[in-house]
């Protein structure tokens, strides 16, 4: 047994259930289920042997406690990574000269492409241009595979470079690199990069979409043991990351709590009450070890930001927040093809995009991470190198990321308490610009120079991350 994770559902829906990964003897893992035990008896380096089970007529591969013994499991080995300095000619050619959000929360009444349009607009003006000044454009939706195309046409531009590269939540982070190439090559002269969902609001919701994805984007080793994703994917790698560095579940509490404490500073944040360490263990389970409040909101909201070349964004008006380095990596889809539960591809887009900026992690002033589960934010701390594998519990612990704490993450309140309306990687990139303009109100930071936003996308499947600088970074 890898990992496993207990399913919460109500006993009219069935009562709870177990979904695992398995590493087979012959090399494979595999998800599946282990029957003949309770689900919260289900535990990581459980021996147990498969057996077919005939469901609807079909044969579906179970398994069970196996008569002897324990089990003597091996890491899988890791991708390796190249940390050469590519794209070193890159650094600092493009900045973003606007940012903007709208509707963050609630916005009743509006669509992904009103909340989108709204805070396009607003990204442009705040840089001094106009739509007719936009002649590239990066964008992506989870409902729509051509989703560049009518935003292109309801925003009435013509863009001459046209990126609609879907990787989950991490694109908007992606489609800075390839926009610099196309904006240094000349190819176009300013990138709008921009999102919008309204999926609190919108009547075709967060169950809609999960069930259309079954058959859009099927994954079929993965769905007919009913993880309920994301969630379960991420309970898994909670559940062996514990297992592996004694990572508690207060420490993973804190990362909620530290999140909540940015929030209250945050008058944009869309959960503001007190939260306390005691009240995230004791919230709703969801999937084993996470509850509800180890989990993003669902909420509203649309952002966009603005990229020109470095010399023209400083002739307009706000200050230029440099794109020093960029990087995206991807290991697997399927979270049951994840090599290492405890080690994502942050390593390699992390150590690229460091590179390329020639800064590392201990030069950050901040960072903002794609926290869509508590999780996430130990592992991309660990991954990117603020401290070292196994040692993001004790990284966040007693508010070591809360406001005063040793490093300043997510200081918007992150997916986890302010925003997160199906993708939050964009609003990760406009907090960042926020805190280096100066423009964070109360939150802000008295050291912002230099900023690490970092996105993540599927079942901790697609990594990309970004170095951004003031103009004394460059």
């Amino acid at each position: 047994m890898y990992s496993a994770s207990t399913i919460a559902r109500k006993p009219d829906d069935g009562g709870n259930y177990n979904v695992a990964l398995i590493d087979l003897d012959e090399g494979v893992r595999m998800m599946s289920r282990v029957d003949g035990l309770a689900p919260d008896a289900v535990t990581i380096g459980l021996r147990v042997q498969a057996f077919v089970d005939q469901q609807d007529g079909r044969g579906l591969v179970l398994f069970r406690p196996a008569p002897a013994g324990g089990c003597s499991m091996s890491r899988v080995p890791r991708s390796g990574l190249d940390a050469a300095t590519v794209n070193r000619s890159l650094r600092g050619r493009v900045a973003i000269a606007g940012a903007a959000t709208y509707g963050c929360g609630e916005a009743p009444g509006m669509d992904d492409m009103t909340l989108l349009a709204r805070a396009a607009h607003a990204a442009v003006a705040d840089a001094g241009l106009t739509l007719q000044d936009i002649d590239g454009l990066a964008t992506c939706s989870v409902s729509s595979s051509m989703w560049a195309m009518p935003v292109i046409e309801h925003l009435g531009i013509n863009p001459t470079y046209v990126d609609g590269t879907m990787l989950g939540g991490s694109s908007f982070i992606a489609h800075l690199l390839p926009a610099i190439r196309a904006l240094d090559a000349g190819q176009c002269k300013a990138v709008l990069v921009c999102y919008g969902s309204a999926q609190r609001s919108a009547t075709f919701g967060r169950k809609e979409v999960q069930s259309a994805r079954r058959l859009l984007d099927p994954q079929p080793y993965e769905f007919p043991y009913q993880p309920v994703l994301p969630v379960t994917a991420y309970a898994l790698a909670a559940a062996r990351h514990m297992h592996e560095f004694g990572t508690t579940r207060a420490q993973l509490a804190e990362v909620a709590v530290a999140a909540r404490t940015w929030a209250q500073q945050n008058p944009e944040a869309f959960m503001r009450d007190a939260l306390t360490v005691d009240d995230v263990i004791a919230a709703r389970p969801v999937a084993s070890p996470l509850g509800v409040r180890d989990c993003c909101l669902v909420t509203d909201g649309g952002g966009a930001v603005v990229l020109t070349r470095a010399e023209r964004a400083r002739d307009l008006p706000r200050p230029p927040v440099y794109v020093l380095g960029n990087a995206t990596a991807l290991w697997h889809r399927q979270i049951s093809c994840m090599p290492d539960l405890t080690t994502t591809s942050a390593v390699q887009s992390g150590a690229q995009a460091f590179a390329m900026a020639g800064l590392n992690a201990a030069d950050m002033d901040m960072a903002q991470v794609y926290d869509a589960f508590t999780i996430n934010t130990i592992l991309f701390l660990e991954d990117l190198g603020f401290c070292a594998k196994g040692e993001g519990g004790a990284f966040v612990q007693n508010g070591g990321i809360a406001p005063g704490g040793r490093l300043a993450v997510n200081t918007n309140g992150g997916g986890l308490s302010c925003v997160h309306p199906g993708m939050y990687g964009i609003f990760a990139l406009i907090e960042a610009v926020r805190q280096l303009r100066g423009e964070a109100g109360a939150r802000q930071l008295a050291r912002h120079d230099t900023a690490v936003v970092h996105g993540n996308g599927g079942t901790l499947s697609s990594q990309s991350t970004a170095v951004l600088g003031t103009a004394a970074a460059l």
